[in-house]
């Protein structure tokens, strides 16, 4: 065996062994967390740095949380530079330096060994409340960061393996639920800890030399295959442009206008054309527009591209100053990593499947659930519980229908709904309906998933419920002929009036009894809907998905009592 081929053998198993240990991290996470959003819904990523902060591996998570931990590392790095020490702690959420939003808190633990810094454990993750004007931090009547909550640059929370007590104190007395946020801390700290003890596992086997080039190869590589990936791209300009609903203040929508450019193996994303900062809670972070492009961009050009920094790198993003996409302080932006980064994902796909048709999906839906807090009467204690089942459906692309019931393009599927009877535990309402919702897939060849329909019933005796979130305006886009989705819709009944919710609303006050109606919007569909297989759309129709008077309308497919009448579908067909 050559010296190459053992570094090539030395390289896969390396990155493959980082990759498992940014596994169990997510494994670890979960099983630990006091909150329902990290323990039920998984709100969460973990990844792996090298020393320079470059991502290396970030296999469990959402990405949108994921692919920003070379930020937030990045940010550390430039303010403790050489003062980083073995057995320092790290924390961060401020959008202006490294960070998401606010409720996204990262930790950052650096490993070293042989008192050499090698690599970077990160756990990003979303807390219940991390102060601010609305509890939960999602405050849709914010004109500015400091009402959503506490701002944290890059702070020592930890110094030779000890809480800085009197950091975390200062955290702990700005949120409303000090006792679970330093328990989800306590868990966040703990994986990180054993993925540095897996790392330092490794290099016992491998030396230090041979871990380095094996990282420093794996992100040279990726950026070859990459910038090949690009180079297969039609050189070009392609542009396209989609709308928020408002941002809660306003009543005109929002634009996002993108162009990419492909020049030889250069992919250029721009923004410039989108509108400028608003007033309300939408705007976005630098760190999230970035990763938000490059998700898109990663998509499009191939699942067996590794998600690191050899990727990310290829990747030119501008973001044009006082922008919806970079605000000036003190611009509020808490519902960035939903709206618009969600938005911004899909404008790019809608640019890039000019370039090349068949490679993106449509459009999937956008997210509007409430918040809710209160005292649960059950105990006595303090809550904050989000709407994580009022997820909508994904969108449907060349060959695949969309898959229903799943997180926002931004998160990828990967926040988990929370089982029903376990929200019912550890909240103060009933759950009383959750299901699909009949004739609102857009129609297609290949047709986006599903609507749904979940509703609740409050059961403590007074609370408050912010509603937040897009999509009532606007549905998700279809493609290639394909029809659009539905769109979102919220209705609060309030001592038995039906009042219907806007997208972006201040708290209401709620009380016994009260209840929240929510139809999430479907994905768009793919193609032209008279090129559906009929046997499919009889399918749709015996699973309640669509009606026989959506199929024969829409899809062109007369059903009888006994099946499909081919006869009369061709005939419809034709002359439709």
């Amino acid at each position: 065996m050559n010296l190459r081929t053992d570094d090539i053998i030395n390289r896969t198993v390396i990155m493959n062994r980082l990759d498992s240990i940014t596994s169990e991290m997510g494994i670890a996470l979960e099983r630990s967390a006091h909150s329902p959003i990290f323990a039920e819904a998984c709100d969460f990523a973990c990844c792996i740095c090298d020393a320079a902060g470059d991502l290396v591996s970030q296999l469990s998570g959402i990405p949108i949380l994921a692919t920003a931990g070379s930020f937030s590392v990045k940010a550390v790095l430039k303010k403790y530079g050489g003062v980083i020490e073995d057995g320092d702690v790290f924390i961060i959420n401020d959008p202006y330096d490294g960070g998401n939003h606010l409720p996204d808190i990262g930790i950052i633990t650096p490993v070293f060994y042989q008192d050499e810094l090698l690599f970077f454990c990160v756990s990003r993750a979303h807390h219940g409340d991390i102060g601010g004007s609305t509890a939960g931090s999602y405050n849709p009547k914010a004109t500015e960061i400091f009402q959503e909550g506490l701002r944290i640059p890059p702070t020592r929370l930890m110094k030779n393996n000890e809480m800085i007590t009197d950091v975390l104190e200062l955290i702990r007395l700005n949120t409303r639920n000090p006792e679970m946020l330093t328990s989800d801390f306590l868990a966040q700290i703990g994986s990180n800890r054993l993925a540095a003890r897996r790392i330092k596992e490794m290099l016992g086997t491998y030396s230090v030399a041979t871990v380095k080039k094996a990282v420093s190869e794996s992100l040279l590589q990726t950026e070859t295959l990459t910038r090949q990936r690009i180079a297969e791209i039609p050189d070009g300009t392609y542009t396209a442009v989609d709308y928020i609903d408002d941002d809660g203040f306003q009543t005109e929508p929002v634009k996002i206008a993108v162009t990419v450019s492909i020049t030889g193996d250069r992919m250029l994303v721009d923004f410039t054309g989108t509108d400028a900062q608003v007033k309300g809670f939408i705007n976005t972070s630098v760190v999230t527009a970035t990763c938000a492009a490059g998700i898109a961009a990663l998509w499009f050009l191939g699942k067996d591209i590794p998600r690191n920094s050899g990727a990310f790198d290829c990747i030119e993003v501008n973001l044009p100053e006082g922008s919806l996409v970079n605000p000036r302080l003190p611009a509020p932006m808490t519902l960035c990593t939903l709206t618009p980064a969600s938005e911004i994902i899909g404008v790019i796909f809608k640019a890039l499947d000019q370039a090349q048709s068949g490679r993106v999906s449509a459009g999937y839906h956008r997210y509007l659930g409430p918040s809710f807090y209160g005292v649960d009467p059950r105990n006595g204690r303090y809550y904050v519980g989000f709407s994580f089942c009022s997820l909508g459906s994904g969108g449907a692309m060349a060959g695949h229908d969309g898959k229903p019931y799943m997180a926002t393009l931004s998160n990828f599927g990967g926040v988990k709904a929370p089982n029903i009877e376990s929200n019912e535990v550890q909240y103060p309402h009933l759950t009383l309906h959750h299901e699909m919702d009949n004739d609102t897939a857009g129609a297609g060849e290949y047709r986006g998933g599903s609507g749904m329909k979940y509703a609740f019933e409050i059961t403590a005796e007074t609370g408050d419920v912010v509603n937040f979130g897009d999509g009532i305006k606007f549905a998700p886009y279809g493609l290639r002929g394909g029809h659009p989705g539905s769109k979102n819709r919220s209705v609060f009944v309030h001592s038995g009036e039906e009042i219907s919710m806007e997208s972006k609303e201040a708290p209401r006050h709620a009380v016994k009894g009260d209840r929240i109606y929510l139809n999430t919007s479907s994905g768009g569909g793919w193609g032209d809907p008279h090129k559906r297989a009929p046997q499919k759309v009889y399918e749709d129709v015996l699973d309640d998905i669509i009606s026989r008077e959506t199929a024969e309308i829409v899809y062109g497919v007369i059903i009888n009592e006994t099946g499909i009448d081919y006869e009369k579908t061709e005939k419809r067909r034709k002359h439709s």
